[in-house]
């Protein structure tokens, strides 16, 4: 998932892909949604040319369709995809939460509550975006991969980001308490590492995983 920072000096068509996939993560442009080349290319200030090869790399990696017929699409996330995203993460995350578990050195815990911190700051500012949130709930998240020091499982969950990023940001506009309680249940879940309590952290991570499929099921019917 790429974070929002100056691109100015990148090539004009990776400009243009960082800038048409963020629009995508964060729905603006919306699922089923029909993009043109050339009112991309005027709001970039270039040529249809960048924007042609952005869009190609785009359609490879799943997020935009292109046809004769339709022109070029947004994709939707089917439910499927979803549920497989969120198994997979479960599976990853406890194996993580299960390793770390009473085995936290000092530093370590105390780079995670600064994590956590750093999300309750961001909660609490009138002006913090959406996007903002999730990439710290993101970065806490990556942090707990990273900790264990497991170079599969970091890859791994890297791998997934752009699909935790759009899930995340779905159940955070369609759910804005979920903010609050998800930074609540980070704050207990690292509580219980350090105590080494690894059933009720197992437990916690689980709920915490498993709680985004019922949001998302609320999300559609509404």
């Amino acid at each position: 998932m790429v974070q929002p920072s100056d691109v100015e000096e990148l090539p004009l068509r990776e400009r243009a892909y960082l800038h048409i996939k963020r629009l995508i993560l964060n729905e603006e442009l919306p699922p089923n949604s029909f993009l043109s080349e050339r009112s991309l290319a005027q709001q970039l200030g270039m040529s249809k040319t960048p924007v042609r090869l952005a869009i190609a790399r785009l359609e490879n990696e799943g997020f935009v369709r292109v046809s004769p017929q339709q022109g070029i699409v947004v994709l939707a996330l089917s439910f499927e995809e979803v549920l497989e995203h969120i198994d997979f993460r479960l599976a990853l995350e406890s194996f993580v939460v299960k390793r770390l578990a009473g085995n936290l050195s000092r530093s370590q815990a105390r780079v995670l509550q600064e994590h956590i911190q750093e999300q309750q700051a961001l909660a609490q500012h009138p002006q913090t975006q959406t996007e903002q949130l999730v990439l710290a709930d993101m970065a806490f998240h990556r942090r707990l991969a990273t900790t264990l020091g497991n170079r599969q499982i970091v890859q791994a969950l890297e791998r997934q980001q752009d699909m935790l990023y759009r899930v995340a940001h779905r159940v955070y506009q369609k759910h804005p308490s979920r903010r609050e309680q998800s930074i609540a249940e980070h704050q207990r879940l690292l509580q219980f590492l350090v105590e080494g309590e690894q059933a009720e952290a197992l437990g916690l991570i689980e709920q915490h995983i498993s709680r985004i499929k019922s949001l998302l099921i609320s999300a559609a019917g509404g």
